[in-house]
């Protein structure tokens, strides 16, 4: 159980795979440090259960359906954020998805490049949907979960593989880009961890 902090206190999160697993724990993680949070996922009801759980924190949660693999619906999604309240503080691009599982040979093309749209591109999307307010304010936190996919061969599963690698190269190329404007941008890989992405 958290214990009640005020560290983040008038700082706004938005964090995307929020409504179950390492996302919802990141969620009521950040509200537990004092930071409003703006929650994304594409279930509605996972969303709001999650953001009743932080209004009991006495934090501001939105709950947004989104889908992070589509540019314009980041781009509604954030100003949507942005409407609510005024600034982004915080990113974290949790959402992603491990399918299709199997041979290369075997995997269907549109699967497997929707696994990278979802666990790549989705953080693309909204790293630059955020980074203009960040940009302004000359502050921010990015983060991005890339797990054991960056690590290693993991065979079977190429496509998770190819894009968790990819999001490790593409935060370290942030963090020297952004330096400049005081943004920081780091990756966690948090292993396994008893999800519905482990079922």
């Amino acid at each position: 159980m958290w214990k009640r902090s005020i560290k983040l206190s008038g700082k706004v999160a938005l964090i995307t795979g929020a409504g179950r697993g390492i996302g919802q724990a990141l969620a009521l993680g950040l509200s537990h440090e004092g930071a409003d949070v703006a929650l994304v996922a594409r279930t509605k009801h996972e969303l709001e259960q999650t953001a009743q759980k932080i209004c009991g924190t006495g934090r501001r949660a939105l709950p947004i359906t989104a889908d992070v693999s589509n540019s314009a619906s980041v781009e509604h999604m954030v100003k949507n954020v942005l409407k609510e309240f005024d600034r982004i503080d915080i990113l974290v691009n949790n959402a992603s998805r491990q399918p299709p599982i199997g041979p290369l040979v075997e995997n269907d093309p549109e699967e497997w490049t929707h696994a990278v749209a979802v666990n790549l591109f989705g953080a693309f999307y909204c790293i630059q949907a955020v980074l203009p307010g960040m940009i302004a304010r000359r502050c921010g936190k990015i983060i991005n979960l890339s797990g054991g996919g960056a690590t290693g061969p993991r065979p079977n599963f190429s496509a998770y593989a190819v894009s968790k690698a990819s999001i490790v190269r593409l935060t370290e190329t942030l963090a020297e880009e952004l330096k400049r404007f005081n943004i920081q941008v780091n990756a966690i890989a948090p292993g396994a961890i008893n999800t519905r992405m482990l079922d």
